[in-house]
Protein backbone atom coordinates (compact mmCIF):
# COMPACT_ATOMS: atom_id res chain seq x y z
CA UNK A 1 0.00 0.00 0.00
CA UNK A 2 1.34 3.41 -0.95
CA UNK A 3 2.33 5.65 1.92
CA UNK A 4 0.84 9.14 1.82
CA UNK A 5 3.48 11.84 2.16
CA UNK A 6 2.73 14.31 4.93
CA UNK A 7 2.51 17.83 3.54
CA UNK A 8 2.36 21.28 5.06
CA UNK A 9 -0.51 23.33 3.56
CA UNK A 10 0.41 26.64 1.94
CA UNK A 11 -2.86 27.97 0.61
CA UNK A 12 -5.12 29.77 3.10
CA UNK A 13 -8.03 27.40 2.52
CA UNK A 14 -5.84 24.37 3.20
CA UNK A 15 -4.33 25.98 6.29
CA UNK A 16 -7.81 26.65 7.64
CA UNK A 17 -8.81 23.05 6.91
CA UNK A 18 -5.80 21.70 8.81
CA UNK A 19 -6.46 24.04 11.74
CA UNK A 20 -10.09 22.89 11.85
CA UNK A 21 -8.98 19.24 11.98
CA UNK A 22 -6.68 20.09 14.92
CA UNK A 23 -9.35 22.03 16.81
CA UNK A 24 -12.16 19.56 16.18
CA UNK A 25 -9.98 16.48 16.64
CA UNK A 26 -8.45 17.65 19.90
CA UNK A 27 -11.84 18.62 21.27
CA UNK A 28 -13.34 15.29 20.28
CA UNK A 29 -10.52 13.28 21.86
CA UNK A 30 -10.86 15.30 25.06
CA UNK A 31 -14.66 14.95 25.20
CA UNK A 32 -15.07 11.27 24.40
CA UNK A 33 -11.59 10.01 25.26
CA UNK A 34 -8.38 9.67 23.30
CA UNK A 35 -8.52 5.89 22.96
CA UNK A 36 -12.23 5.88 22.06
CA UNK A 37 -11.75 8.34 19.20
CA UNK A 38 -10.71 7.23 15.71
CA UNK A 39 -9.45 9.20 12.75
CA UNK A 40 -12.74 8.34 11.07
CA UNK A 41 -14.58 10.04 13.94
CA UNK A 42 -12.36 13.11 13.56
CA UNK A 43 -12.81 13.22 9.78
CA UNK A 44 -16.58 13.06 10.14
CA UNK A 45 -16.66 15.77 12.82
CA UNK A 46 -14.35 18.03 10.79
CA UNK A 47 -16.23 17.42 7.53
CA UNK A 48 -13.24 16.02 5.64
CA UNK A 49 -12.15 12.65 4.32
CA UNK A 50 -9.75 10.41 6.21
CA UNK A 51 -7.41 10.82 3.24
CA UNK A 52 -7.20 14.55 3.94
CA UNK A 53 -6.33 13.82 7.57
CA UNK A 54 -3.52 11.47 6.60
CA UNK A 55 -2.17 14.02 4.14
CA UNK A 56 -1.56 16.43 7.06
CA UNK A 57 -0.93 14.07 10.00
CA UNK A 58 0.70 10.73 10.67
CA UNK A 59 -2.11 9.67 13.01
CA UNK A 60 -4.51 10.94 15.65
CA UNK A 61 -1.64 11.30 18.12
CA UNK A 62 -0.16 14.04 15.92
CA UNK A 63 -3.53 15.80 15.95
CA UNK A 64 -3.67 15.59 19.75
CA UNK A 65 -0.14 16.96 20.10
CA UNK A 66 -0.87 19.92 17.80
CA UNK A 67 -4.11 20.57 19.65
CA UNK A 68 -2.29 20.45 22.97
CA UNK A 69 0.16 23.13 21.81
CA UNK A 70 -2.77 25.42 20.99
CA UNK A 71 -4.49 24.49 24.24
CA UNK A 72 -1.61 25.56 26.49
CA UNK A 73 -1.34 28.88 24.65
CA UNK A 74 -5.03 29.60 25.26
CA UNK A 75 -4.68 28.61 28.90
CA UNK A 76 -2.04 31.22 29.68
CA UNK A 77 -3.00 34.01 27.27
CA UNK A 78 -4.71 36.08 30.03
CA UNK A 79 -1.46 35.96 32.02
CA UNK A 80 0.52 37.30 29.06
CA UNK A 81 -2.15 39.96 28.58
CA UNK A 82 -1.41 41.05 32.15
CA UNK A 83 2.33 41.14 31.45
CA UNK A 84 1.66 43.27 28.36
CA UNK A 85 0.02 45.96 30.52
CA UNK A 86 3.52 46.81 31.77
CA UNK A 87 5.19 46.85 28.37
CA UNK A 88 6.53 50.24 27.35
CA UNK A 89 5.25 52.08 30.42
CA UNK A 90 7.13 53.53 33.41
CA UNK A 91 7.54 50.83 36.04
CA UNK A 92 7.12 51.29 39.78
CA UNK A 93 10.08 50.62 42.03
CA UNK A 94 8.03 47.76 43.41
CA UNK A 95 4.36 46.80 43.10
CA UNK A 96 2.39 47.49 46.26
CA UNK A 97 0.40 44.82 48.08
CA UNK A 98 -2.99 45.96 46.79
CA UNK A 99 -1.80 45.81 43.16
CA UNK A 100 -0.16 42.44 43.76
CA UNK A 101 -3.39 41.03 45.17
CA UNK A 102 -5.33 42.39 42.21
CA UNK A 103 -2.97 40.79 39.70
CA UNK A 104 -2.84 37.54 41.64
CA UNK A 105 -6.63 37.38 41.57
CA UNK A 106 -6.57 37.97 37.80
CA UNK A 107 -4.02 35.21 37.26
CA UNK A 108 -5.84 32.78 39.55
CA UNK A 109 -9.19 33.51 37.90
CA UNK A 110 -7.77 32.96 34.42
CA UNK A 111 -6.13 29.65 35.37
CA UNK A 112 -9.23 28.38 37.19
CA UNK A 113 -11.43 29.39 34.25
CA UNK A 114 -9.08 27.65 31.83
CA UNK A 115 -9.25 24.47 33.88
CA UNK A 116 -13.05 24.70 33.95
CA UNK A 117 -13.48 25.32 30.22
CA UNK A 118 -11.01 22.59 29.28
CA UNK A 119 -11.88 20.19 32.10
CA UNK A 120 -12.02 17.11 29.89
CA UNK A 121 -8.75 18.09 28.21
CA UNK A 122 -6.91 17.88 31.52
CA UNK A 123 -8.17 14.36 32.08
CA UNK A 124 -6.76 13.17 28.77
CA UNK A 125 -3.55 15.19 29.10
CA UNK A 126 -2.83 13.70 32.52
CA UNK A 127 -3.45 10.19 31.20
CA UNK A 128 -1.28 10.63 28.10
CA UNK A 129 1.52 12.37 29.99
CA UNK A 130 2.34 8.99 31.52
CA UNK A 131 2.58 7.18 28.17
CA UNK A 132 3.55 9.77 25.55
CA UNK A 133 6.95 11.46 25.56
CA UNK A 134 5.61 14.17 23.22
CA UNK A 135 2.74 15.08 25.55
CA UNK A 136 4.97 14.92 28.63
CA UNK A 137 7.59 17.17 27.01
CA UNK A 138 5.02 19.77 25.95
CA UNK A 139 3.69 20.01 29.50
CA UNK A 140 7.18 20.16 31.04
CA UNK A 141 8.29 22.80 28.53
CA UNK A 142 5.09 24.74 29.19
CA UNK A 143 5.72 24.84 32.94
CA UNK A 144 9.32 25.90 32.44
CA UNK A 145 8.35 28.68 30.03
CA UNK A 146 5.51 30.13 32.09
CA UNK A 147 7.56 30.13 35.31
CA UNK A 148 10.53 31.76 33.55
CA UNK A 149 8.27 34.45 32.08
CA UNK A 150 6.56 35.02 35.42
CA UNK A 151 9.96 35.33 37.09
CA UNK A 152 11.06 37.87 34.47
CA UNK A 153 7.87 39.87 35.03
CA UNK A 154 8.36 39.88 38.81
CA UNK A 155 11.93 41.11 38.39
CA UNK A 156 10.70 43.94 36.16
CA UNK A 157 8.26 45.10 38.83
CA UNK A 158 10.74 45.13 41.69
CA UNK A 159 11.08 41.61 43.14
CA UNK A 160 14.67 40.85 42.20
CA UNK A 161 15.73 38.54 45.03
CA UNK A 162 18.26 35.67 44.80
CA UNK A 163 15.50 33.18 45.68
CA UNK A 164 13.06 34.41 43.03
CA UNK A 165 13.37 31.30 40.77
CA UNK A 166 12.39 29.07 43.69
CA UNK A 167 9.65 31.45 44.84
CA UNK A 168 8.22 31.64 41.32
CA UNK A 169 8.12 27.85 41.05
CA UNK A 170 6.32 27.62 44.40
CA UNK A 171 3.84 30.34 43.38
CA UNK A 172 3.03 28.62 40.11
CA UNK A 173 2.42 25.28 41.81
CA UNK A 174 0.31 26.82 44.57
CA UNK A 175 -2.03 28.41 42.03
CA UNK A 176 -2.06 25.28 39.84
CA UNK A 177 -2.90 23.03 42.81
CA UNK A 178 -5.60 25.45 43.95
CA UNK A 179 -7.16 25.26 40.48
CA UNK A 180 -7.10 21.46 40.58
CA UNK A 181 -8.82 21.46 43.97
CA UNK A 182 -11.52 23.92 42.87
CA UNK A 183 -12.25 22.18 39.55
CA UNK A 184 -11.35 18.50 39.93
CA UNK A 185 -10.69 17.21 43.42
CA UNK A 186 -13.25 18.77 45.77
CA UNK A 187 -11.77 17.06 48.81
CA UNK A 188 -14.35 16.74 51.61
CA UNK A 189 -13.89 19.15 54.48
CA UNK A 190 -11.94 21.72 52.46
CA UNK A 191 -13.30 25.21 51.80
CA UNK A 192 -12.19 26.39 48.37
CA UNK A 193 -12.51 30.08 49.14
CA UNK A 194 -10.52 29.75 52.37
CA UNK A 195 -7.87 27.83 50.46
CA UNK A 196 -7.79 30.56 47.83
CA UNK A 197 -7.26 33.21 50.51
CA UNK A 198 -4.46 31.13 52.07
CA UNK A 199 -2.75 30.77 48.69
CA UNK A 200 -3.06 34.51 48.08
CA UNK A 201 -1.64 35.37 51.51
CA UNK A 202 1.21 32.89 51.04
CA UNK A 203 2.18 34.37 47.67
CA UNK A 204 2.10 37.90 49.10
CA UNK A 205 4.27 36.78 52.02
CA UNK A 206 6.77 35.12 49.68
CA UNK A 207 7.14 38.27 47.62
CA UNK A 208 6.89 41.02 50.26
CA UNK A 209 8.09 39.49 53.52
CA UNK A 210 10.34 36.53 52.80
CA UNK A 211 13.30 38.54 51.55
Amino acid sequence: MAVTKIREPRQQRSIEKKNKIIEVGFGLMCDQGYHRTTTTDIAKAAGVSTGIIYSYFEDKHDIFVEGLRLFVKKMVQPIYDLFAQYSGVPLPERLDEATLRQHLAQITDSIVKGHQVFKNAHREIDALSNTSEDVSKIMIDFEIQITEDLEAFLRRVGFDSPELPEKTHIIYNLVENLSHELIFHHHPGLDGERMRKIVEDTVIWLLLEAQ
